[in-house]
This record gives C-alpha cells, structure tokens and sequence, in this order.
C-alpha cells in the first residue's frame, strides 16, 4: 500500500488533523495482516476433510497425507472451527469480511470518522454483541433443525454451543418456540452485526420491483402508442 489514496487525511472543512506515520503504518500492517488471516480461514474451511488428522479425530490412514489445502494447520483450523460452530461458523467469517471492509474504508478516509448519531464505541459494542446473539442463535437452530447434515462436520450440527444452546432451547421453549425464537434472534443479530434496517432493506426491494414494473409498463404503453401511430398513417395513406 502507498500513502497516495490518503490525500483524504484532512477533511474538506479540516476538521481533523491527519493520522501519524506510524498510526497510518500500523493499520496498513493489520490491514495485511487481516486479509491474510481471513483468506487462511477461508480456504482452510472450504478444504476441511474429515479425514485429516485433527484434534477431534485422528483420521483415516496412518496422518501422514493432508488433504486440506493449507496444510495440518489448516486441517486443525478447520476442524476445531466447526466443532465448535458448526457451518454457523461462517456467520463469524462473513463478520470478519465486514469488519475488514470497514477498517479499509476507514483507512482510505486518512482515519476520518463517519458521521453518525451512534459513537464509536457504541458501534462496536452493537456489532459484538450482535455476533453474540447471531451466533447462540444460528448454532441452536442449527442443531435441532439440520442435524441431518451431522455427516458433513466433525461433530454435530451447530458444534458444541448448538448442542448447549439447542437442548436448552428445547427444554425451556419447545420445538415450535425454540425455532421461531432463534429465527427472530438470527434477524436481529444480523441486522446488529451488518449495520442494516430490515424494514429499509424490504422498503428498497420493493421500490425496485415497483420501478421495474413501472418501467416495463411505460414501455408496453410506449410500443402500443408508437403501433396505433403506424396504422394512423396507414390509413390516411390508404
């Protein structure tokens, strides 16, 4: 990275002073450094094979071939995230993705905070804590209604917190309760961790099926018009 694109250090009023060096250095470096770790985790989980040695399982064969393609160390990553999470795990990585996204941009404004009527601090305490809930949520919902795809993880279903959080739920709320519980939770806690309102997002679907719609119409009329015109000229040639 080059310090070309942080020519938006200051503001346009200049409301704040450009960052440091080494405050600039530092977040480029985690910047690099997250990718890395993000796009590790990535093809670690996509190659996960439940026949490579890991920490829950001592494989097929004698451990000496690795079929994940980062390696032991991926085949490790991999195994421990989803007995842990089970394929709820890849709410934490599309997490990470909007985080790291946040960061660049966040760099590429020279450190310059988004006007919002929500602090920082409070921004992040949201996402958190709306991981958290993403996460209790999807795991328990993941094991008592996808426990078919037990054969496809190292453990079960929703990983060790599903299996907590999904008898828990079931003792306390029942089938029906427990999974339209952990469905409101999944909403809520996704729309706390990606920043978005559900009713702004279905307020924007529907006004552009309502646009194509009307787009389509003022076509049709279009083409009707221009076709009641050539026969108008037909006749008066006739």
């Amino acid at each position: 990275m080059t310090y070309s694109l942080n020519t938006l250090n200051a503001s346009a009023g200049g409301k704040s002073a450009p960052r440091s060096w080494a405050a600039r250095f530092s977040h480029e470096i985690g910047l690099l450094v997250g990718l890395l770790a993000l796009v590790f985790w990535i093809l670690a989980l996509v190659s996960y094979n439940a026949q490579d040695t890991a920490w829950s399982t001592s494989g097929a064969g004698d451990g000496l071939i690795v079929r994940n393609w980062l390696g032991r160390l991926g085949a490790w990553l991999a195994d421990g995230s989803y007995y842990a999470l089970g394929f709820s795990v890849w709410w934490c990585i599309a997490a990470a993705v909007k985080a790291w996204i946040s960061s660049l941009a966040y760099w590429m404004r020279g450190g310059e905070q988004v006007k919002s009527p929500v602090g920082p601090w409070a921004r992040r305490s949201m996402f958190w804590m709306g991981l958290l809930i993403l996460l209790l949520s999807s795991t328990a919902l993941e094991w008592t209604r996808l426990y078919r795809y037990d054969t496809f993880l190292p453990g079960q279903a929703g990983g060790m917190l599903g299996y907590s959080m999904g008898k828990a739920a079931l003792s306390w709320l029942g089938d029906a309760g427990s999974g339209l519980i952990c469905v409101i939770l999944v909403v809520l806690g996704a729309a706390m961790v990606f920043g978005f309102s559900w009713g702004q997002l279905a307020e924007r679907i529907g006004g552009s099926i309502d646009g194509l719609v009307q787009g389509r119409r003022a076509k049709r009329e279009k083409a009707q018009d221009e076709a009641a015109a050539i026969r108008r000229l037909q006749d008066v040639e006739l």
